[in-house]
């Protein structure tokens, strides 16, 4: 037992790893010699590690805001969320056998819905699924009386469902996404895709892009995600800094640092990483959809790989930014209405996944509604995951913390349904 849990938790829920598994069984299955599948093998896990490292690095870089925003609004933010990793670690005391054998198990349901039902759609994100597991595991733990084992079995079945039918219904909504081209998402966002989907279809107009805004010809360079990344959160972190007083970003935020120079600094690494993340996607994609198809013809018939969200951001850049600031507004804006109302939990906007579900549903309104359906579907975006996230940690016990952290819109909309059903039934 000891070692399936070590296996699981220090290989299963490496992603890395999963991505290399992927390329090599599928080209084996293709029968291409060994000269091929090594680099190609090299290249795709290179290109993930990008993406992956990209991310998280990104999101850290995020995390300082929530210090200025809880300043400027008289509000303690919650303890510790600089740390993710030692929040983290806090957060799985109690749940990680559970949580681990419902990621394990959850993903076999996976493979065996794709393999034997007609959705055939294979979650590749471990680190979406593995933080999701989690949040079955603390919902069945702190909401019903049900053995360890009872807990897994149904956890795993749950996950293995939610795996399979988000990937299904984004794979859908994805057609008239750029770029999207032989795979579908398998990220937390996917309940706000789809809401963002059917809100552009409703009121928004796909013939007017976000991304077709006129630009002035000499400020043609903000069109290139890097330029346009940078320069935002440079102007983001300056004005927050500006607005918490200088003096108290020096000194709590910014290392003793001014807040022009704070903000450069903090623009330009955010910068840095987008452009890591670009340049894996590009990297991965290369290797990992051709590999795929041996899968998909001898393997699994005709299935789709699920995959992350960032591989859509290079042919989005407005989307990218405009999703963020409306996900970011409307969350403050839902922070205020519950302080106002008196909620009994304190929340704050999380601010990685109001980046990364801002950004993806931004980009699924725009696909379907032009611009008025990215900024709709964005704006709800961040109404769900303050509201969400506000009824989530209630019943999530001493997994809270890290949900304060990751509670991407997915957590914050099915995590208080199951919730709510479990309490109906215990």
């Amino acid at each position: 037992m000891s070692f399936l849990l070590y296996f699981i938790n220090n290989v299963l829920s490496q992603p890395m790893i999963i991505i290399g598994l992927v390329v090599i069984l599928g080209m084996a299955l293709m029968r291409q010699p060994v000269s091929k599948i090594l680099p190609s093998t090299i290249k795709a896990v290179i290109g993930f590690t990008m993406i992956n490292v990209g991310g998280q690095t990104l999101g850290t870089a995020l995390m300082p805001l929530t210090g200025l925003i809880s300043h400027i609004f008289g509000m303690k933010a919650p303890e510790n969320t600089s740390n993710i990793g030692a929040v983290q670690g806090q957060s799985l005391a109690a749940i990680g056998t559970e949580m681990a054998l419902i990621f394990a198990l959850g993903f076999v349901v996976n493979l065996l819905m794709a393999r034997f039902t007609p959705l055939k759609y294979v979650h590749l994100s471990p680190h979406v699924s593995f933080f999701f597991a989690g949040l079955i595991a603390s919902l069945l733990k702190y909401n019903t009386s049900l053995s360890m084992a009872a807990q897994v079995g149904v956890g795993a079945i749950i996950l293995g469902l939610y795996m399979t039918i988000t990937c299904w219904y984004v794979a859908i909504c994805i057609k008239p996404v750029r770029g999207a081209k032989g795979f579908t998402l398998a990220h937390s966002s996917s309940s706000g895709d789809l809401i963002a989907s059917i809100e552009g279809e409703l009121f928004g107009n796909k013939s007017k892009s976000i991304e077709d805004l006129k630009i002035p010809a000499k400020y043609g360079f903000l069109r290139e995600m890097t330029i346009a990344l940078t320069l935002v959160m440079t102007l983001l972190f300056f004005f927050l800094g500006l607005f918490a007083g200088p003096t108290w970003t020096m000194t709590h935020v910014a290392g003793g640092k001014d807040i022009v120079l704070y903000a450069i600094t903090q623009g330009v690494q955010f910068g840095m990483w987008i452009t890591i993340i670009i340049t894996g996607v590009r990297m991965m994609l290369s290797e990992l959809i051709p590999a795929f198809h041996g899968i998909a013809k001898k393997l699994i018939p005709n299935a789709t790989p699920g995959l992350d969200v960032p591989l859509l951001f290079p042919q989005y850049p407005m989307a990218v930014i405009v999703g963020f600031l409306c996900s970011l507004a409307s969350g403050l804006i839902g922070m205020v209405l519950l302080a106002a109302f008196h909620f009994p939990t304190v929340v704050f906007p999380a601010l990685i996944p109001t980046f990364f579900t801002g950004a993806a549903t931004a980009i699924f309104g725009d696909a379907h509604g032009g611009r008025r359906g990215a900024i709709i579907g964005s704006l709800t975006n961040g109404f769900l995951l303050i509201f969400g996230q506000a009824f989530l940690l209630g019943m999530v016990g001493t997994y809270a913390p890290i949900m304060r952290i990751l509670s991407e819109t997915d957590y914050c909309v099915y995590g208080p349904a199951l919730g709510f059903l479990l309490h109906l039934f215990h």
